[in-house]
């Protein structure tokens, strides 16, 4: 019998965990490494997740239909990569608002999605640098007055994010390991992944711990990429800090179900890529390398010998090979551990 599918949407989900047998053999791991790998999905990354959840939602509630809407949503990539892959494959037209920093590859994909790249003037800009999230607002508003019909997929704070990863992500998860996962590890962008997948494992598993990855505030301010305002991470950012939650805490994220919160370099971060690379034959983005570095330091614990350690792996490097994360720094492998 054919199995045909009629559109690239029914492809989303359902992505596969692999466990990291040669690497652990290699760094001497007590814990289990499952890397959950979400570049599987059909427009590369877990962000097709809610790009799909957040417009089927709304055309089922009939706030839009292709032949009279336009989507729009300020981001820095992978979000509005899948919007705009979805869009096209549903017909609608998609305006996007880049953010500074935006891979080359990103940004080459967006051109061939046929998205609309709007133009962000540097005053617009200057006050997310101060503001943080809050000032995405007026940036948004003003897209949506200069679009007919104009409707934002506000992914910082749309129930429909975090829903995506609650009854899909979560549940793959879950049922993946029969039940087995014992730690779970993510970074915080828009906050649905976090949130979504914590949420539906302490609700099967109250034991599950969930540690939220945090780029560490030096790799940010001395970047090593070039143009790049978050140190290179792509898409993770820090969430809390000893005063509290941070001004770049989206409205989505919930810190009741995290346990914990560790910061990674961006040199651990690299390290944990070329890792991988090495041993799995696997080549994963920065805010997927961040997850796993620290997914390899707690497997290095005597209380976490055994444990299945589940990161979840945004995307692969091949969307940022223009910064030259393929390279493995020799004095990078020794100067680091993990």
């Amino acid at each position: 019998m054919a199995k045909i599918y009629n559109s690239v949407t029914e492809l989303v989900g359902h992505t596969p965990l692999v466990e990291f047998k040669r690497l652990a053999k290699e760094l001497g791991l007590k814990g289990r490494v499952i890397g959950k790998l979400e570049y599987f999905n059909p427009a590369g990354s877990h962000k097709d997740r809610i790009a799909l959840e957040i417009i089927e939602q709304a055309e089922a509630r009939g706030d839009i239909s292709p032949d009279k809407t336009t989507l729009v949503e300020f981001t820095s990539g992978n979000t509005g990569i899948a919007l705009a892959s979805f869009a096209a494959a549903k017909g609608y037209p998609f305006r996007i608002g880049l953010q500074p920093g935006v891979s080359v590859e990103r940004l080459k994909l967006l051109e061939a999605y046929n998205a609309e790249i709007i133009p962000v003037e540097p005053e617009l800009l200057a006050p997310v640098y101060e503001k943080g999230i809050e000032a995405f607002g007026p940036i948004i508003e003003r897209f949506i007055e200069e679009t007919p019909n104009g409707y934002a997929t506000l992914q910082l704070s749309n129930p429909d994010n975090v829903n995506a990863h609650y009854k899909h992500t979560g549940p793959e998860i879950w049922e993946d390991t029969e039940g087995e996962v014992g730690v779970f590890i993510g970074g915080v962008g828009t906050g649905g992944s976090t949130h979504g997948v914590s949420k539906y494992l302490k609700e099967q598993n109250g034991d599950i711990k969930t540690i939220v990855v945090q780029p560490d505030p030096e790799s940010v301010a001395n970047s090593a990429v070039e143009g790049a305002t978050d140190g290179g991470f792509h898409g993770i950012h820090q969430v809390k800090d000893e005063n509290g939650l941070t001004a770049m805490t989206p409205d989505n994220f919930n810190e009741n179900v995290i346990d914990e919160y560790q910061y990674i370099t961006y040199a651990e971060t690299l390290k944990a890529i070329h890792l991988l690379a090495k041993y799995e034959g696997i080549f994963v983005g920065a805010s997927a390398g961040a997850s796993l570095a620290i997914a390899i330091k707690e497997a290095r614990k005597a209380e976490n010998e055994g444990k299945m350690i589940v990161p979840l792996l945004p995307d692969n490097g091949e969307r940022y090979l223009s910064e030259d994360i393929q390279r493995v720094r020799h004095e990078l492998e020794d100067s680091v551990e993990l």
